[in-house]
């Protein structure tokens, strides 16, 4: 192990509340742990203001990129709490010989929980009924069953399946877009067990899976070549009874096409966990959009996948503590590296 202490920043509330044994772990390492002043998505100045003398960091969607690394030459280690590295330039970090690990598998059955609640309260409106009963009113508000429609789900990796492999219980039809999963399957390159279920599932192309869903729940990546792939031109394909549903990442759908659609009624309404912008700003027009459930990134949030992105975050320090290799590096290609930092303080 190394004999030199290594001093940790927390900018992911998540570790704060829920790792309370890991840091205590850390500490007895010799470690020294520090939380954030605010919780992240940190300011780029405000995250190179306090991670200066830091030798990892325990991230939030923070702004990682070149000016960051620029300005942290201790920096080691970019521990993301979750699954998403959009807000880390992978390469930069690599160039700058930082390590960057994040946890794949704690939210799955978080978010996947979640956007199963999210897809009943607007089939049911249950949240317009929540409101109706809060202002002391009582009415009645028609939803529609779930069993024979069609929900697409647009990527099909952990949280996509873990979702599919709920709605086939309550009925739903699935029709499925995601070029890569679609052929590793076909091909027998990646076992999976929607294989045995494969009748149960249509892999149809985007434009067919808007034009015959009834509810559209995105699960892809935020990627340059995936962001504002929800547009206006996406919406006018779909029916204009059906529902989005997004709590993979808010660049994916193009606000103002989505606030155009409700309001001129292309699309029944969506249901939203994630944003652009975060915290979304108190006078942007989604909060004042029809028929959005908004809520505030809160889909990966249950207190086990707290517990398991806290766990997620503490290992990868501990493997470098020890002088292994990380487990779900981001960034391999900077193992190779003779910029790697962390030789000089592991065996």
């Amino acid at each position: 192990m190394s004999s030199t202490p290594m001093r940790i920043l927390v900018t992911a509330q998540a570790f704060a509340v829920s790792g309370g044994a890991f840091r205590d772990k850390l500490g007895k390492l010799g470690c020294t742990v520090v939380d954030s002043e605010a919780w992240g998505p940190l300011t780029l100045d405000r995250l190179i203001d306090q991670a200066r003398d830091c030798d990892a960091i325990v991230a939030a969607t923070d702004p990682y990129c070149q000016a960051a690394f620029d300005a942290l030459p201790r920096l080691k280690l970019v521990a993301r709490c979750g699954i998403g590295v959009d807000s880390v330039d992978l390469a930069s970090a690599s160039a700058h010989g930082i390590l960057v690990t994040n946890v794949p598998d704690a939210m799955t059955d978080a978010v996947a929980d979640y956007c199963m609640g999210l897809l009943l309260s607007i089939a049911r409106h249950i949240h317009i009924g929540y409101e109706c009963m809060q202002a002391g009113g009582w009415a009645e508000y028609p939803g529609v069953e779930l069993r024979g429609k069609t929900l697409g789900l647009v990527g099909f990796g952990r949280i996509g399946q873990a979702v599919a492999s709920r709605a086939l219980g309550f009925g739903l039809k699935l029709a499925v877009h995601d070029p890569w999963m679609q052929a590793s399957i076909e091909s027998g390159k990646l076992d999976s067990e929607w294989v045995a279920v494969a009748d149960r599932i249509r892999w149809v192309d985007l434009s067919e899976l808007l034009e015959g869903s009834d509810f559209v729940s995105i699960h892809a990546p935020n990627t340059p070549q995936t962001k504002h792939m929800i547009d206006r031109r996406a919406f006018e394909k779909m029916r204009k009874t059906a529902y989005l549903i997004n709590t993979a990442r808010g660049a994916l759908v193009d606000p103002a096409a989505l606030i155009e659609a409700v309001r001129k009624g292309q699309i029944a309404g969506a249901a939203m966990d994630v944003y652009e912008q975060e915290p979304l700003p108190v006078d942007d027009p989604l909060r004042s959009a029809p028929n959005l459930l908004l809520t505030p990134h809160n889909a990966f949030n249950s207190r086990e996948a707290a517990v398991r992105m806290s766990q997620g975050c503490y290992e990868p320090i501990l493997d470098i503590l020890e002088g292994r290799i990380p487990k779900s590096v981001c960034n391999p290609e900077v193992l190779r590296s003779d910029s790697l930092r962390v030789k000089q303080w592991t065996l």
